[in-house]
């Protein structure tokens, strides 16, 4: 065993994980999942967060920043991995976290209790002993009302996918340099490309996967395709190994793919008279339909599962702050004719009521923002003066009810505030900016949990985005930045040399920057 698990940390020694934030695992996040679903999960200011194979800390490092009252530890088996994540740490100033190398199957309850366990993109890669040990940790050193997060690759959609890793690894193992090993592995799917019937299995099979080894970033594919271990796993199987740790399944951290009405009614007919209350057997069936092949499951404790509702409730639906971008696609009439509302582009969400397009309304002006439910049905009877509809709370409260079911809009147990004009960083992000740009990748972590990787006109910007500059300070920052040769504007395809050249060009980066800076910059 202990050879294993030296050829694992050697591996992600050897080629690190792209480490970042991960939306579905944010506390914030689990927490609301966790009430719609009948639970209450501790307060996440003031929370004590575990993350099992936290890599360099990209993940949990925003955590603590954002979350100074909470406690955060995160533990990796690569002492490389742990050794950045501890120098970002330090150089941040922060207190409220502790990162250490070691051995999942090593920790003891001793470690302590935690709110909130994540464990993202481990389980399937790891020997059984450690998905054991993970589940074992997720029992022991979880809070009693506690919520727990493990992801893990799934079939059936996994099946296919197989095929593509043993093809690159059986090349693979011949590779000549440990440093290439990806390279010369895809080669196989390369060489399968162009000699596969494209109409039989395997051609279908390698089209598909093809795309894959092309769009992802590598330490994703290296550790995906030629790890020592993934091991995929049924749905239904990974709960019964949950229950027998003496866990139980909540949901999945992507709730709209638990609703069977999403797959339509040809789907959702059958199914709901095959599977009756049984939830998890409802969503086995749901991956052969979708052909699924990663999970994101949420855990708690076995003696929480008769308190879960599946049932959405509209208290507890009108708890949450919600967030929609939800435009009209057409002209905006406030009456009661269908009329379709949703991004430019998007499959259009039809509202047939008043409220509902007065309610569109107010979330997309708030938007990237949140609004509670007090307020939202305050804009709506603003916009219906006098003739509001009896009926307008409830129909509202259905219409947050459709968000959360289609994954329409974003919901939170705490209001996230609309960014103000100033176009203002808060000084810890731009801290941490400039922390992760040292590193490789400037970025940083939103309210949502969401990774921003900054482009290079914004990683100029961004030390000076405090909210007191002046468009034409900004300016001057960015025709500086030329002059220092860390920035150079293109025209065609020739450098920006002149003067009014690079000056034009500073202006029009710094308006596309300001014009995007509320969608990104919302924290």
């Amino acid at each position: 065993m202990s050879d294993v698990i030296d050829q694992i940390r050697d591996a992600y020694d050897t080629v690190p994980y792209d480490s970042h934030s991960f939306p579905a695992t944010s506390p914030d996040h689990l927490e609301t999942v966790a009430h719609l679903f009948g639970l209450s999960a501790p307060p996440v200011a003031t929370s004590r967060v575990l993350e099992l194979g936290c890599a360099s800390g990209g993940n949990i490092l925003p955590l603590a920043l954002r979350y100074p009252e909470s406690r955060v530890v995160g533990i990796d088996l690569s002492p490389v991995q742990i050794a950045a994540g501890r120098k970002a740490a330090a150089e941040l100033g922060l207190t409220n976290i502790e990162l250490h190398q070691g051995d999942l199957g090593e920790i003891a309850p001793t470690l302590g209790v935690f709110d909130y366990i994540i464990c993202h993109g481990v389980y399937s890669w790891v020997p059984p002993e450690v998905q054991e040990a993970i589940l074992r940790v997720c029992r022991e050193n979880l809070a009693s009302d506690g919520v727990a997060f493990i992801s893990y690759n799934c079939y059936p959609g996994w099946k296919a996918k197989e095929v593509v890793r043993d093809a690159m690894i059986l090349r693979g193992r011949h590779a000549e340099s440990k440093e290439q090993p990806l390279a010369y592995a895809r080669g196989m799917i390369d060489f399968l490309s162009g000699v596969t019937d494209p109409n039989s299995l395997m051609g279908r099979i390698v089209a598909e996967q093809s795309g894959t080894l092309k769009s992802f970033h590598e330490s994703y594919l290296q550790h995906e395709f030629l790890e020592l271990y993934n091991s995929p796993c049924y749905f239904g199987a990974f709960v019964a190994a949950a229950e027998t740790a003496g866990l139980a399944y909540l949901g999945d951290a992507v709730p709209s793919s638990m609703f069977v009405a999403n797959f339509g009614a040809s789907v959702a007919a059958p199914l709901l008279k095959e599977c009756g209350d049984s939830q998890i057997r409802l969503e086995q069936y749901l991956d052969f339909v979708s052909n699924r092949t990663f999970r994101q499951t949420l855990l708690v404790h076995a003696d929480r599962a008769g308190d879960i509702s599946y049932r959405l409730d509209g208290e507890r639906l009108r708890a949450f702050h919600v967030a929609a971008f939800l435009p009209p696609q057409g002209d905006a009439v406030l009456d009661d004719a269908p009329r379709p509302y949703g991004p430019p582009g998007s499959r259009p969400l039809i509202l047939p009521q008043r409220s509902l397009k007065a309610a569109a309304a107010a979330l997309t002006a708030a938007w990237p923002g949140t609004l509670d439910f007090r307020s939202l049905m305050a804009a709506v009877e603003a916009a219906l003066p006098g003739e509001m509809p009896a009926e307008a709370e409830a129909e509202v409260t259905d219409l947050i009810e459709l968000l959360v079911m289609q994954d329409r809009g974003k919901v939170r147990l705490r209001p996230v505030a609309k960014p103000e004009p100033a176009y203002a960083v808060p000084e810890a992000w731009r801290r941490y900016a400039a922390c992760t740009g040292k590193a490789g990748m400037a970025r940083i972590a939103n309210a949502w949990h969401e990774s921003v990787v900054l482009d290079v006109v914004e990683r100029c910007l961004i030390v000076n985005l405090d909210g007191t500059q002046e468009d034409e300070a900004l300016v001057e920052r960015l025709v500086e930045s030329v002059a220092t040769g860390d920035l150079s504007f293109k025209i065609a395809d020739r450098t920006a040399n002149d003067p009014d050249e690079i000056r034009r060009c500073a202006e029009e980066h710094l308006d596309r920057v300001i014009a995007r800076f509320p969608q990104r910059f919302v924290f």
